[in-house]
């Protein structure tokens, strides 16, 4: 997309932090100043939207869907060793100084711009800036609303974002810490404290459901870019599922159908098709960021977790390639400068059915779970499972091949109740290949803050998983 980007009166102001530092420089983007609403919709997408980046990439390393290469061409020193399995070696074996230096023993937060902290404040500075100045605009009232909701929408995905990254699970401790909210776009002068998770949860459903309030009325778009009404309630949905209200997950996701959501059937697609988390999928409602595997030379999926899926299943056979190793690789997600991330209806479907199973509505969970595996597995039988713990248990199983790779599975570990997993790794080749444990419920659940950002804002108090001893491994 060739965009246009527009200067707004201290737009580029820090607005996480105190008066006298900033994440950015203050600086013209453009030279020209927004003034209808469509300008403003423009302005969104420039400084609101998520670019082809991810900042929170590193998760890749973090869950149990990963593995060290040491089969690589049958030669561990391929990568035992190496600076690629060195350089993200702390967040694969979860040290507590991941968020200040990387593996290789380079400071990575020095600039607080830098950290994936930062930059969610920065999308949420430029969706605070549209919404102060989206209702002087010329424009129809529809227009504005439009704009409004879409910003709505975002800062609430950066906050529900931020909040699993740097706060307890929702399900866990609500009132325990989390990051601070900031929703104008002025300089402050003094420290901003942090809200507790559910001060941020409040604030992420209210501001998803006045965006679905705002456009709902409005005809549905789609591919342009832009988050869409079944999107913004998908993410309703994935929300109240976090906050373990289940009738209200059920009720948003029931809506993205009634507004068109699709299931496609992934059967017919063959190892050519190339990725299919692009718009030519009509389950993608909303396409947007940038890809979320950062590496798969030296980190690659889990044999364990790849044993799990049926080899006819089509998110199998196009979503992983085989190498000469035997060992087959992510291939789903789109590269280079593509964007990567989506918002698809069959979340819906996944949370819907986990959200009945919750609700004893076991009948309406299998049928969600068997549709769903329909469209995905080539001759697959229709399965009945009565009993209630081995159909959330299939429900899980589901949205993990689903949505494995996409960002999805560290949040889930943490709702799920912050299981144990483990890590295999080997240091130098002819040493021993050592297991790296996270305990359950353990600190590095949640993350630490880089030390850069508390030197800024002094607001913040540093995580548990920030203080504690290197872990080892045995």
């Amino acid at each position: 997309m060739k965009l246009k980007l527009f200067l707004i009166t201290g737009i580029a102001g820090l607005l996480t932090l105190s008066s006298c530092s900033k994440f950015l420089e203050e600086k013209s983007q453009s030279e020209v100043i927004p003034k209808t609403a469509i300008d403003f919709r423009e302005l969104l997408i420039g400084s609101g939207y998520m670019d082809n980046s991810e900042p929170m990439n590193f998760l890749y390393f973090m869950d149990d869907d990963v593995d060290f290469f040491l089969e690589y061409d049958n030669d561990p020193s391929n990568v035992v060793g190496t600076y690629e399995a060195q350089l993200n070696y702390l967040w694969y074996t979860w040290q507590p100084k991941l968020a200040d230096r990387n593996g290789v023993g380079e400071l990575i937060a020095e600039d607080p711009s830098a950290t994936a902290y930062a930059q969610y404040y920065t999308r949420i500075m430029g969706c605070n800036a549209v919404l102060e100045n989206i209702d002087k605009s010329i424009g129809t009232q529809q227009e504005k609303d439009r704009v409004k909701g879409e910003a709505l929408a975002v800062r609430a995905m950066y906050y529900f974002r931020l909040a699993n990254l740097y706060g307890e699970p929702y399900n866990h401790n609500p009132q325990s810490l989390c990051v601070p909210l900031k929703l104008t776009s002025g300089i402050v002068a003094t420290p901003l404290e942090q809200a507790t998770v559910a001060d941020v949860y409040e604030l992420v459903v209210h501001d998803l459901q006045e965006a679905s309030s705002l456009m709902d009325p409005l005809p549905i778009m789609r591919k342009d870019y832009h988050i869409n009404q079944p999107a913004i309630h998908i993410l309703l949905s994935r929300v109240f599922l976090y906050m373990e209200k289940w009738k209200e997950s059920v009720a948003e996701a029931n809506k993205v159908f009634e507004q068109g959501g699709k299931l496609v059937d992934m059967t017919s697609l063959d190892e050519h098709s190339g990725t299919w988390l692009t718009y030519n999928n009509p389950e993608v409602e909303w396409l947007f960021g940038g890809n979320t595997q950062p590496n798969q030379s030296t980190y690659v999926p889990a044999v364990k977790f790849l044993s799990t899926f049926d080899r006819k299943d089509a998110r199998f056979s196009v979503g992983f390639s085989l190498q000469n190793t035997g060992v087959s690789l992510a291939s789903k997600l789109p590269t280079g400068l593509d964007l990567a991330q989506t918002l698809r209806s069959s979340e819906a479907l996944l949370n819907r059915a986990e959200a009945s199973v919750q609700l004893d509505d076991l009948g309406t969970a299998l049928k969600d779970l068997n549709d769903l595996r329909r469209k995905r597995i080539e001759g697959y039988v229709d399965e009945v499972i009565s009993d209630k713990a081995a159909l959330l248990q299939a429900v899980r199983d589901e949205r993990r091949k689903e949505f494995c790779y996409e960002c999805f599975r560290w949040f889930d570990l943490r709702r799920y109740g912050m299981p144990e997993i483990s890590h295999r790794y080997q240091h130098d080749l002819g040493e021993s290949v050592l297991q790296y444990k996270l305990k359950e419920g353990d600190p590095m659940y949640v993350l630490p803050f880089p030390t850069s950002v508390i030197l800024r804002n002094a607001g913040l108090k540093q995580s548990v998983s920030g203080q504690m001893p290197d872990r080892v491994g045995q």
